[in-house]
């Protein structure tokens, strides 16, 4: 089926591609070397940087086709322009969004594809930057190849934006270079210009020290848009330096400034006034002397944006790492309390009626009030109704707001002036809800309430897969106590039935075999039988025979499977139990040095006994001896050598075969 783009919000995509010049980007050569990059950490045949514009999709960069483009109905990166980190479709021949396009059924059969979209400053996804194979790939991308495809499409959108920057320049230089000319004219024509620019722009003049270096500046003229912006009037600015003006400039400006006017490159940069909270983008150029032009852009909204979109994917991150509840909720609040500039923000399970909230360790910062524990619903309001319909309440003044005016006080006195509260549903009922607040009124915007429910909604699946773990933990653990209690049943079976056994020696070792398997289990359970450490599995086992100090084990560590972490336990059960009785460790000099190691894929295990008394071949062999002859693998790759000095046993197997279920 040809791919379908859906026109809301087409026409800022539209308008972003147009200003931000992306069409006049086809074969930058930044944008090709990210997309050979994204081609080898991927290890496809095609990558590609795209923008979808409002004819075609062009390839910004390309690696593996010859193409600049191919119509909308066959674009795939359509699809991951609503994604909110990365779309993966691992084959786009079952897909029913891609299965009946024409480059997925027809040449080049592409199968497989991954893309991040490209969202600009303002959100907009523009393109994407996408990865092809012609081959399904059932299991998509590995965890650090998704990873990198998102750095690198972080870069992406770097570079776009340093393309806008210097169009914005090269704009604004155009602007002063016609005011300029418009001076020697008509200095009113130029003074109107000069005023009208939309972006706040000033006036400078360099400050040096006795040895001309720079070291402050002093602003000589602004337009209206400039002391808009910097919430500074003009006779503060002229009674002031630039660095009394500002307290949060860094000490490099002078530097830069410093650079600039020595060899007149244009200097850009981004800043963070704290006194208004405001983010700025601005470029300053030499004119002439000492004399620069700054132009300033607000850019508060932009950042917070990305400052969303980079706490998304740090979340995602996080999440992967956190094993208990509370630590799932815990990261999520300082996520949303640094990233929202927030007083407190938590997490919490609401009640079945909708009538309280358990709220976790939550994040505050310094000097905020803290929710942690049990709340009622009705303490914020008269919200209960909306929570349960699974609305998204934002209180932007818990004084004017009508649903709290009547608890305004008592939240106050809390350091609650305002908040919102997202709710989270599981299973058809309301089940937590995402709480963030600060301690005076605050205008919420719309994308911070779809950034809580995003978060909202990653903690809560978050939540059920840490709660599913501990599930399946507590299932293992009874499972394997009924193991052991059936291991102790066997073992008191065959000692009651063969009690009356004259020779009680195979009994006995029935049931250290028996305990071998235990030790084997136990190393197993502890890994949830998903195997075992090969150091931690011999420490156990030769344990039980009470010498370690005449024990040395030697060799790296080497994840086992299940089946041969069981066949060593019951292997070197063998070799321990024949040298507690007959070999080195019979003795209190004798010794048994264990090594391994591994060498093309190959494990090598040596048992070497020294010490003890003088070897000789059984006469007869029995299980044991079977048992060691089959060696680590069951594939009889073992070397067993009756020295006088001692009993050396060699055995190999393949690591695929030992790592195995």
């Amino acid at each position: 089926m040809g791919a379908t783009i859906d026109t809301t919000g087409s026409d800022r995509r539209f308008a972003a591609i147009r200003d931000y010049r992306l069409i006049e980007a086809i074969d930058d050569r930044e944008q090709d070397d990210l997309a050979r990059l994204a081609a080898e950490i991927c290890q496809t045949p095609v990558a590609l940087v795209t923008v979808l514009a409002s004819d075609q999709q062009w390839f910004v960069a390309r690696v593996g086709t010859d193409l600049c483009g191919t119509p909308l109905n066959d674009a795939i990166c359509t699809h991951a322009l609503d994604a909110d980190e990365l779309l993966v479709i691992p084959d786009l021949s079952i897909d029913p969004r891609t299965r009946d396009s024409a480059i997925v059924a027809g040449p080049p059969h592409v199968r497989f594809y991954a893309g991040v979209p490209l969202r600009i400053g303002n959100g907009v996804a523009v393109g994407t930057l996408c990865v092809i194979d012609v081959v399904a790939r059932p299991q998509g991308l590995s965890t650090t190849q998704r990873d990198m495809l998102l750095r690198l499409a972080r870069q992406a959108v770097t570079t776009m934006e340093l393309r806008r920057l210097l169009a914005e320049r090269d704009q604004t230089l155009q602007r002063i270079a016609e005011a300029e000319a418009a001076l020697t004219g008509n200095e009113q024509r130029w003074q109107r210009l000069f005023e009208n620019i939309t972006d706040g722009f000033a006036l400078g003049e360099a400050i040096r020290d006795t040895d001309g270096r720079v070291i402050d500046w002093q602003f000589v003229d602004a337009n209206h848009a400039w002391f808009a912006l910097s919430g500074v009037t003009r006779d503060r600015m002229l009674a002031l330096t630039g660095r009394q003006l500002d307290q949060a400039a860094p000490a490099s400006w002078a530097d830069d400034l410093h650079r600039m006017l020595a060899d007149g490159s244009p200097t850009g940069f981004i800043h963070h006034v704290p006194n208004i909270g405001r983010w700025f983008r601005g470029h300053c150029f030499r004119m002439d002397g000492d004399r620069f032009g700054a132009i300033l852009r607000d850019i508060t909204l932009e950042h917070a944006t990305e400052q969303r979109q980079s706490a998304l994917i740090q979340l995602g991150d996080a999440l992967r790492d956190c094993h208990d509840v509370a630590d799932v909720a815990h990261v999520a609040s300082a996520l949303v309390g640094q990233t929202l500039n927030v007083t407190c923000a938590g997490f919490g399970r609401i009640d079945a009626g909708v009538t309280r909230i358990e709220i976790g360790l939550d994040w505050t910062a310094t000097g905020g009030a803290s929710l942690a524990g049990r709340q009622t619903i009705d303490m914020f309001g008269d919200v209960a109704g909306e929570i349960a319909a699974g609305d998204a309440i934002a209180v932007d003044d818990v004084h004017m707001d009508q649903r709290t005016a009547g608890c305004a006080d008592a939240l106050l006195a809390r350091g609650i002036g305002a908040f919102v509260i997202v709710p989270v549903r599981r299973d058809g009922r309301i089940v937590s809800a995402f709480i963030v607040h600060t301690g005076t009124p605050r205008r919420w915007s719309a994308e911070e309430i779809v950034f809580l429910r995003k978060v909202a909604d990653r903690v809560e699946v978050g939540t059920a897969q840490v709660e599913s773990e501990a599930r399946q933990n507590l299932l293992i653990q009874e499972l394997a106590h009924r193991l052991k209690n059936t291991l102790s049943m066997v073992q008191a079976i065959a000692s009651q039935t063969l009690r009356g056994s004259i020779d009680r020696a195979p009994l006995d070792a029935f049931e250290r075999r028996l305990q071998a398997l235990g030790v084997a289990h136990d190393v197993l359970v502890e890994r949830n039988w998903v195997g075992a450490d090969m150091r931690a599995t011999i420490g156990q086992v030769m344990a039980v025979f009470g010498c370690s100090d005449r024990i040395a084990l030697t060799g790296p560590d080497v994840a086992l499977g299940a089946r041969a972490a069981l066949a060593m336990a019951l292997i070197l059960h063998e070799l321990g139990t024949n040298a507690v009785k007959y070999g080195a460790l019979s003795t209190i000099t004798g010794e048994v040095r264990l090594d391994w190691h591994v060498e093309d894929g190959l494990l090598a295990l040596s048992w070497q006994e020294r010490g003890g008394p003088s070897v000789r071949e059984p006469a007869r062999r029995g299980f044991g001896s079977k048992l060691l002859r089959l060696g680590l693998a069951g594939t009889g790759d073992s070397d067993i050598c009756y020295d006088p000095a001692g009993v050396r046993v060699t055995m190999r197997a393949s690591l695929s075969e030992l790592t195995g279920g």
